[in-house]
């Protein structure tokens, strides 16, 4: 149940930046780093295990990923512009940090 949930909240987290990420640039794309490292922190402090934090940051990757691909329609909802290059790679950097730190209680 716990790796539905860390699933669940993995591509929860990165929907909600990916769509904000290109609002009102430069805050939207700020927002929506802050809003990757305050969610994988919160998340952390939840479910304690590396692993579920892992499995969230996939679920995040994945996400922003194939957010990034063009579908069927040849829609893209992260531009190949400054902030959405910015936004993947700040974005893993944040994941990355978020699971390094030490998780105190």
């Amino acid at each position: 149940m716990k790796v539905i949930r860390s699933l669940l909240l993995g591509t929860l987290i990165g929907f909600c930046a990916i769509m904000l990420h290109n609002i009102y640039p430069p805050f939207g794309f700020i927002g929506s780093i802050l809003l990757t490292f305050i969610g994988m922190n919160i998340f952390s402090r939840t479910f304690f295990y590396l692993r579920y934090q892992v499995i969230a940051s996939a679920a995040w990757l994945a996400v922003v990923l194939f957010a990034g691909n063009p579908g069927s329609g040849e829609e893209v909802l992260i531009y190949g512009n400054t902030y959405g290059n910015i936004f993947l790679i700040a974005g893993f950097i944040t994941l990355m940090i978020s699971l390094v730190r030490p998780r105190r209680s």
